[in-house]
């Protein structure tokens, strides 16, 4: 069940700073506990490792349970990918801020400090790119694959422009534009600004950081039918009015 809007302002007002840094995951079980370690090392501020798993996948939900108690381990309840497993962490979590994660990320020291100082800034931003230094638009300050999300955005309008209030991220691609819908969407109603301070670096697999396996082979093999679907969809939120 969704948490009531009760208890999202009582964590608002508690820990003002709290983040839920979620980490949608499947087929990696080897990889959860020094994933958990890197994010309670450079993570500073209050904050909760989400571990959102797929039903079938035993070895990831045991592999998340022990990697400590700031932890929470749920297992995905919407749409069968990335965005329907944060979908999943954000409606059973109560955080003031959330963390579009992954579990091919090095979070690095102060990550969280720069982010929230930028997110504060201007009280219209929603929404805070972190430097992933991978993708060439994130480093122009054009874009962001991980990021920090202020759930109001999501409760009041919702991350994704066709779904309304009470939507993260677009459920309806394979993986691949997931991001670049909901960036885009964002910064078409001007509530995004990227922070290139808040360095959450990418190991992505097509540099050779992390091994392919069946999830990027996934990836791959929907990266046509998912860039077709996003220029099916792009009119959505391109024609919005600031």
């Amino acid at each position: 069940t969704n948490p009531s809007p009760e208890a999202e302002a009582l964590a608002r007002v508690m820990w003002p700073d709290l983040i839920d840094v979620l980490i949608p995951t499947v087929g990696r079980a080897d990889r959860l506990a020094s994933v958990a370690a890197n994010i309670h090392d450079a993570t500073e501020v209050e904050h909760r490792v989400v571990f959102i798993v797929e039903d079938g996948d035993p070895a990831s939900f045991l592999a998340a349970e022990k990697t400590g108690d700031r932890t929470i381990v749920l297992i995905n309840e919407s749409e069968r990918n990335y965005a329907g497993a944060c979908q999943t962490g954000y409606e059973c979590t109560t955080a003031p801020y959330l963390f579009c994660g992954a579990d091919d990320l090095r979070f690095h020291k102060g990550w969280d400090h720069h982010a929230l100082a930028t997110m504060r800034a201007l009280p219209h931003l929603r929404v805070v790119g972190t430097n992933d230094l991978c993708n060439p638009y994130v480093s122009a300050g054009m874009h962001s694959t991980h990021s920090l999300v202020d759930r109001r955005y999501l409760d009041e309008i919702g991350g994704t422009v066709d779904a309304g209030p009470g939507s993260f991220l677009p459920t309806c691609y394979t993986h691949q534009f997931t991001d670049t819908e909901f960036i885009g969407t964002a910064k078409m109603r001007a509530v995004f600004a990227p922070c290139m301070d808040s360095v959450v670096e990418h190991l992505h697999w097509s540099l050779g950081l992390t091994p392919e396996d069946a999830t990027t082979a996934k990836t791959i093999a929907h990266l046509d039918d998912d860039g077709r679907l996003y220029d099916e969809r792009k009119d959505l939120w391109c024609n919005l009015s600031r």
